[in-house]
Parts: structure tokens; sequence; C-alpha cells
């Protein structure tokens, strides 16, 4: 699911007693220069985040509304947004600068607006053929992300891999508020630095209107230590009332040492227990008895890895651990966050954890709440 045309509270579990600077205790709106300055709000979800030093962190969103301060919305981004600033571990980051479209240069700190992101993808198509996003259709081309981190330990087109943001996306054609299909998934490499994009990969695509298998859409990228990158995809296979009973996450990996590796789309193998296969449909679920509305894996200095899996769209998620990407994945115990329960559309959505911001006491979530508009982050405890 893709997030935005609506917008979010986040209730922490545990909060630090004070504050650090150029930040706010959980739980706490993810805000940015642009909104302090203007009193205007900018509903979006999604919200990514990766380290890119010890104190400055690149945020990635969806779809962006903006709200003026009576609630109306006078703007619209379709896309990726984003935006850079300083971090605390521990403490939600309120004073992010919004980023200039790539490859535009971009100052930080700002009090500027927000602009697209990713480019606009070329060449998806509404099902009588038609391009989408054209005059009179009622629709729009967007990349949204579906995964972030920094790039491997190797040079890619000149530059050097971990000063890069590596993004995994899919291309899609919206045609209503939960009306799209995703036609194509693509890698991309992005270097802070200079606000460009220094690679960019369609990998799979349909060449229709059709969906992508689910199996293509990967995400929550991970570069490791023994040369491949490996990426994970969710679907729920029966799913009422707002909750996934069971479901399947597959694992996928490509090699990121050789040039062969993820700009080509016959390099990509999916797990199953005989061995890698490039056969999809046989793929099994590494996590066992999957229950995923949405799912976000990484990395966690100290932790290990852990996948925080939403099962449902009133606040329900578990975090899954293991100490290699191909697990054994464990899960924890079934938890709403509070506020869901109550809020007035009584669901939440778009669960992501954030590496950089936790600590060995407690992951830094971030969802979504349509009663807030706007995305928070909470500290629960690990």
């Amino acid at each position: 699911m893709k997030y935005l045309l609506a917008v979010g509270l986040v209730i922490g579990l545990v909060a630090a007693p004070t504050a650090p600077a150029a930040a706010a205790v959980p739980p706490a709106k993810v805000t940015s220069n642009y909104e302090t300055a203007s009193g205007n709000t900018l509903a979006r979800d999604c919200g990514y985040s990766v380290g890119l030093t010890a104190d400055q962190a690149l945020w990635l969103f969806c779809d962006t509304v903006l709200l003026n301060p009576a609630g109306e919305a006078f703007g619209f981004i379709g896309g990726t947004t984003a935006a850079a600033g300083p971090y605390t571990a521990g403490a939600v980051p309120d004073a992010l600068s919004e980023l200039t479209t790539p490859p535009a240069p971009a100052t930080v700190p700002n009090s500027d607006g927000p602009h697209l992101f990713l480019p606009v993808p070329a060449g998806l198509v509404l099902p009588d053929g038609t391009l989408c996003g054209a005059a009179g259709s009622n629709s729009y081309a967007a990349s949204w992300l579906s995964g972030a981190t920094r790039g491997p330990a190797r040079y890619i087109n000149g530059y050097w891999g971990p000063d890069l943001v590596a993004m995994t996306y899919t291309d899609v054609c919206v045609r209503g508020q939960w009306d799209w299909t995703v036609q194509a998934w693509g890698i991309s490499f992005y270097h802070p630095a200079s606000n460009t994009f220094v690679a960019h990969h369609r990998v799979f695509a349909t060449g229709a209107s059709a969906d992508l298998p689910w199996q293509r859409q990967l995400g929550s990228p991970v570069f490791a230590d023994d040369g491949y990158l490996y990426l994970y995809a969710s679907h729920c296979d029966d799913s009422a009332f707002g909750a996934c009973g069971k479901g399947r996450t597959v694992l996928a990996r490509t090699p990121w040492r050789s040039s062969t590796g993820w700009s080509k789309s016959g390099s990509y193998r999916y797990w199953s227990p005989s061995g890698w296969t490039s056969d999809l449909n046989v793929a099994p679920s590494v996590m066992a008895e999957a229950r995923p509305l949405y799912l976000d894996v990484r990395s966690y200095p100290g932790i290990g890895f852990a996948a925080v899996e939403q099962t449902t769209i009133g606040g329900h998620y578990r975090v899954w651990r293991a100490s290699s990407p191909v697990g054994p994945w464990t899960a924890g115990a079934e938890v709403q966050v509070p506020g869901c329960e109550s809020s007035t559309d009584g669901w939440c959505y778009a669960f992501f954890g954030h590496s950089e911001l936790s600590t060995a006491d407690a992951l830094m979530l971030s969802y979504y709440d349509p009663d807030n508009k706007h995305v928070m982050v909470a500290a629960v405890p690990w």
C-alpha cells in the first residue's frame, strides 16, 4: 500500500526526559524549517530516513499535500519529496531543510518549501493505452520509495558507494485515492553532497497497465558483507476488516560487487530451502506465519536485523529479529500503538524503523495517523 492522499500521530511508549538541540522528545512530529517558518503543514507519509554522518540524516517522503494554517489544501506534489538536517539518537528531528529537485543546488539549512525529488517516470499507461498523466485522464505518474540505505563499498559511476544513498522505488500510475497500478521497479543512487542522482535503473517493468508481480515490488535494501544486495517483498494473501490473517515475505538478492548486479533483471534470485532460484513463483516466505500489510526491514547497529511488520490498519504490528538478512527470523509479540484505536478514521499506516535514531533500549518507529496529518516518531522498547 502506498500511503498519502490522507495523513499522522504517533504515541510513544518510551521518552527521554529532555530534548537535545534541533530535536524533540518522542512522540513528536518530524518537521521542517518550512513548516516552522510558514505555519503551513506538509501532509505526507512514508518517512524513510538514512543517516549520512554522525549527526546529519536524509528523510524521504511520499505524496505531499500542502495545507495552510486553517487546514486547507493549496498544493500537491505527487511522488517523492526529500529533506535533510540534524538528528540525535533517541530524539525526533524537528529542523529539517527541504531539498530542491536534483540536480539543482541545495543549500542547507533553509526554510524553503518542498520540491519533487525522484523524477516523474516516463512511459506508464492507463488500461486504454492512454499515457498516464495525459491531460484530461485524471491520473498522474509517480515514483514511490520502497526503501533506502547507504551505498555499498565500491565505486558507482566514479562515486564511492558509502557516500551515496541507494533507493528502491516503484513506478506507479495513480488513478484515484486507492486506485493505482505498479508498472515498474528500480533502484537509484543519490549523491547527497551534490544533490545528484548518479545512477537510475528501471530493472523490472510490465510494459503495460497491469501490475508488476508483487515479488518484483522489492524494498528494504541491505548491502551485506557477503557481496550481495538483499531485498524483501511482502504480500497479504488473506485479509478482512483491515487485518492480514495470512501472508508471505520473500527475499531476493543480487550481487553488488560486479557490474552485472542490481541493474540487470536476470541477476536477481529468490531464496528457497533448496537454494536461490530465478523462479519467483516458487519462493516461499522467509518469515513463518507472516501477516504483512506492509513490511520494513533494516539493520540496527548493536541490535542486528529487525523487520517492522504492520498486521492491521488499526495500528497493530510485530517486530521480527534476525542476525542475518536470510534469518532465521523470530517474531515478537503483536502490539498496538496507542492512539490508533481512538482515531477518527480508526486506522494508522506507514510503519518504518529508523536505525540512526534508535538506541540500545528503544526502536524509533514512525507511522502515519490521518487525524494528525503528519509523520511522527515514537520510541518503542525493543
